[in-house]
C-alpha cells in the first residue's frame, strides 16, 4: 500500500457517526509541502551567499527578490530554491542587472550555444532529496492539521450529567437540554453553575508530547536528506550557557558546502561570472589559529602572491 492509499480523504458519513480525515496526496497541490521545501532550499543557498568571499558588488542585487513590479520579481536565489523544489529543467539569462526566465528564442540560443553568454540551462531532474523532503513535510502538515483538530476539541467544556438517559427520557427533556446548555454557556464564560452532586465537568487535555515526537523524527529524517543538521531544520538556537552551538555550526558549514560546490558557485560562475567565489568559514577557532601563521605567510618568500590573496579571500572574505 502506498502512501496516497494509506492517507487518502475519509469521506465515510452516517446519520450516527462522522469519519475525521485530513487529506494528503503527494501528487496533489501541496502548498504546505511546497512552501516548506522551497524556504529551506531557499535558507541553504542564502547562506552559500553570506559563506561566499569575494561576490561581486555590482551583481549583489540579482539574487534578491523584488516587490517593485518593474523589476524582475524573483531573484536568482528564490529562482534557483523553487527548481530545486519542483525538480524543474529552466533556462535562466542575466539581463541588465537582473536574473530572469529565459523566453523560447533565448532557450534556443542557449542549447545551440551552452558556453553562458547567451543564458544557462539548469537540470534538477536527478534532484531527488526535494521529493523526499516534499513527502516530510506533508507528513508535518497533517501533524499541524492534527494538532489544530485536537487543540479545538480542548477548548470545549464536557459535562457528565449523573442519569441523563433517564432525564432525556422523560416528557421534560427540553428542560433537561436547556439546563445543560445554560450551564455550558456559563463554564465557558467563567460564571459558576449549580449542578448534581453527582455531575462531572471536565476539560479535555491536548497532549503535545505524542506530536513532538513526531515531529522530531520528520525533522531527524530532512536532516538526513538535506545534509543539514537538525537544529537548522526546525530553527532551534542551539546556543546557550552549557551549549556553544559550536558542533551545530561545524555540521552546517559541512552541510552548505555541497550546495555551494555543486550549484550556488557553478550557477553564479556561468551565468554573473563570478570567477573567484571561494567558500568563507565562519569558524572561529580555526580563524584564531590560523591567526598566529598570517605573520609568518605575510614575510614567507615561498608562498606566491596569489596563493596568499585566496588563504586570505576564503578566511576573512
Amino acid at each position: 500500500m502506498n502512501l496516497t492509499n494509506i492517507f487518502s480523504k475519509q469521506k465515510t458519513q452516517t446519520d450516527f457517526s462522522v469519519s475525521l480525515g485530513f487529506g494528503f496526496d503527494f501528487k496533489g497541490n501541496l502548498k504546505f509541502a511546497e512552501v516548506f521545501t522551497f524556504e529551506i532550499f531557499r535558507k541553504i543557498l542564502t547562506d552559500c551567499f553570506d559563506h561566499s568571499a569575494d561576490f561581486p558588488k555590482d551583481k549583489i542585487s540579482a539574487l534578491w527578490d523584488s516587490v517593485v513590479t518593474t523589476e524582475a520579481r524573483e531573484g536568482l536565489i528564490s529562482i534557483l530554491a523553487r527548481a530545486m523544489t519542483n525538480r524543474s529543467k529552466i533556462y535562466v539569462v542575466f539581463d541588465h542587472g537582473y536574473v530572469r526566465k529565459a523566453t523560447e528564442n533565448e532557450r534556443q540560443l542557449i542549447d545551440q550555444d551552452p558556453s553562458g553568454k547567451n543564458g544557462v540551462c539548469l537540470d534538477f531532474g536527478d534532484f531527488h532529496r526535494a521529493q523526499i523532503v516534499l513527502v516530510l513535510a506533508g507528513l508535518v502538515e497533517v501533524l499541524l492539521l492534527s494538532a489544530n483538530a485536537s487543540l479545538n476539541v480542548s477548548k470545549s467544556v464536557l459535562i457528565k450529567v449523573a442519569a441523563l438517559r433517564e432525564n432525556v427520557a422523560n416528557a421534560n427533556a427540553d428542560e433537561v437540554i436547556a439546563q445543560a446548555k445554560a450551564i455550558s454557556e456559563g463554564l465557558k464564560s467563567g460564571k459558576g453553575a449549580i449542578l448534581d452532586g453527582a455531575d462531572i465537568v471536565e476539560m479535555p487535555h491536548y497532549d503535545t508530547a505524542p506530536m513532538e515526537a513526531a515531529l522530531d523524527v520528520l525533522y531527524g529524517l530532512m536532516s538526513f536528506i538535506t545534509g543539514m543538521p537538525r537544529a537548522y531544520i526546525s530553527g532551534e538556537l542551539t546556543g546557550g550557557l552549557n551549549n556553544s552551538g559550536e558542533a551545530d555550526e561545524t555540521a552546517i558549514e559541512n552541510g552548505l558546502a555541497f550546495y555551494f560546490h555543486s550549484i550556488f558557485n557553478p550557477v553564479c560562475k556561468a551565468l554573473l561570472g563570478c570567477e573567484d567565489l571561494v567558500f568563507k568559514t565562519s569558524d572561529w577557532r580555526k580563524l584564531a589559529q590560523v591567526a598566529n601563521l598570517l605573520p609568518v605567510v605575510e614575510t614567507s618568500d615561498a608562498i606566491g602572491q596569489e596563493t596568499k590573496e585566496k588563504l586570505y579571500k576564503e578566511l576573512f572574505g
